[in-house]
């Protein structure tokens, strides 16, 4: 479905845009994205400004509480407690207005659901939803959250991409204690150790801290204020799943020996890419993150698709991301990033998800 354009003019975008025609929830949408993209409406100077709605938003005619009545439905024919699944999907303030028109977000998008607690409130409130995939592989998952770094929710934003990097460290058992230290000020929704092991220690529906976009120090005033738009405008973390790879990253070689970041002596394989030296992913690595990239594409609705200057390359223009949905790595949202790597295979990733 194509999207659709819309040209606004500031002061008023609320009361132009409805002069156009559009939705409440149309509307609604825009002003975040009018936010998003330009920063708040209201203050905005006057002029014309531009922006896409992503694609046609469905025009709901039923009301708060028939939503949470379907959830209630579908939580007591899944032995769960209504009101914890109504706030698993985020949806608790329904109960301020019961009988308002549902202006949420679309069904398919509560992620904080199962693909089948969709599919089964969908059906419940008369609408039809994409089929669910058969033969998706869940692959084995440990769970070792919860953990002190992170954010409950996505403060409304759907999840639209995963986001590959590397630890640049040693063991997962490391990298785990890492992620439970509060002063670490860092987590990833999932670690993949080199046997292949998957762990999850954020919960999909949670906020990981793995691509914020900080500011650096040896930066300018100038450079930094423009990592803050640009992360103010892609919200990787509120839109992203971060996926840790174990692996040390870049290595240095000095005569037959090489070392890790740390000046520490590395004993496993190391290949060469572009012109550094790189411990490999192993096999068992790249068959696990097929699954999972896998079934996190199907669970989630996300595209297997790429940006457009490719998963492993940094997109200058901010809003070329600002509405991807997709896989990319670190490195194509952050120029001080390297993750994962030169040596990173991207399609044989892309291969295996899309087999």
């Amino acid at each position: 479905m194509s999207p659709k354009t819309v040209t606004f003019k500031i002061p008023g975008p609320r009361e132009q845009l409805a002069a156009l025609g559009l939705s409440e929830q149309e509307i609604k949408q825009c002003l975040e994205l009018i936010k998003a993209k330009y920063g708040p409406p209201d203050q905005l100077t006057p002029g014309e400004y531009t922006i896409e709605l992503p694609e046609e938003i469905p025009v709901y005619t039923f009301t708060n509480q028939a939503v949470i009545t379907a959830i209630y439905r579908v939580a007591e024919e899944e032995g769960k407690e209504g009101w914890a699944l109504l706030k698993q999907a985020g949806l608790t303030h329904l109960v301020q207005n019961r009988y308002k028109t549902y202006s949420g977000p679309p069904i398919d998008q509560l992620t904080g659901l199962t693909l089948q607690e969709r599919h089964r409130l969908a059906e419940l409130l008369g609408l039809t939803l994409p089929p669910i995939p058969e033969g998706v592989e869940i692959p084995p998952i440990i769970q070792v959250g919860p953990i002190p770094n992170c954010a409950p929710g996505r403060e409304g934003n759907p999840i639209d991409f995963i986001v590959i990097h590397y630890t640049a460290g040693g063991s997962a058992k490391g990298t785990i204690s890492w992620f439970k230290n509060p002063r670490a000020r860092v987590s990833a929704h999932y670690l993949l150790a080199r046997d292949g092991t998957i762990f999850q220690l954020v919960q999909d529906e949670d906020t990981a801290w793995h691509a914020g976009i900080p500011p650096r120090r040896g930066l300018s005033e100038e450079e930094n204020l423009e990592r803050d738009r640009r992360r103010k405008l892609i919200r990787p973390n509120e839109r992203g799943i971060g996926i840790e790879i174990a692996n040390w990253g870049p290595l240095r070689k000095s005569g037959e020996v090489f070392y890790t970041w740390l000046n520490k002596p590395f004993t496993g394989e190391a290949i060469k890419a572009g012109r550094r030296y790189w411990e490999a992913y192993t096999e068992a690595q790249y068959e696990s993150l097929i699954k999972l990239v896998r079934y996190l594409c199907h669970k989630h609705s996300i595209p297997p698709a790429y940006p457009p200057e490719g998963p492993g390359t940094y997109h200058q223009e901010a809003e070329a991301l600002a509405h991807f949905r997709g896989i990319l790595g670190h490195c194509a949202l952050d120029n001080t990033k390297l993750d994962p790597g030169k040596h990173f295979d991207w399609d044989r990733l892309m291969e295996g998800i899309t087999a």
